[in-house]
């Protein structure tokens, strides 16, 4: 909880200069290690210069969380689609193997398409590709 405030606490602290900013940026990452050395994630998981977890538990807990919004929401090439393949190329850079063979996007369309038919209803939102593709051509 401490490393947490303590995160807020420098996210929040406008500074004028570059080198200050360097520093706040820094302390960040240094806090967001600690953050997750509290939090048991091994430092061959840590990424040491951002701070951020790159376990194998983050990245099924990052992969869950997209899946589990085109599930819900279905996917769109002006939103969710980008973002998904943003976050993906961000750890096939740090963790290669994880994703190497593991495609998000078909999963999630499946359980769009399950969500849907659970409702009993169609997908209400019109922008989404899953269900009303954009005409090509």
């Amino acid at each position: 909880m401490r490393a947490n405030l303590l995160l807020m606490h420098y996210a929040g602290r406008p500074l004028d200069c570059a080198v200050c900013e360097a520093d706040r940026l820094t302390s960040m990452a240094d806090a967001r290690a600690g953050s997750c050395i509290a939090a048991g994630v091994a430092l061959d998981d840590i990424d040491p210069a951002s701070g951020y977890d790159h376990s194998r538990r983050a990245y099924n807990r990052v992969r869950a969380s997209w899946i589990d919004l085109i599930r819900q929401h279905g996917a769109s090439q002006f939103h969710e689609i980008p973002g998904l393949e943003e976050v993906r190329a961000s750890w096939a850079k740090t963790r290669p193997e994880f994703v190497d063979g593991d495609d998000w996007l078909p999963e999630a369309v499946a359980a769009h398409h399950q969500f849907v038919e659970s409702l009993a209803t169609p997908c209400r939102r019109t922008t989404c590709d899953i269900h009303y593709p954009t005409p090509t051509g």
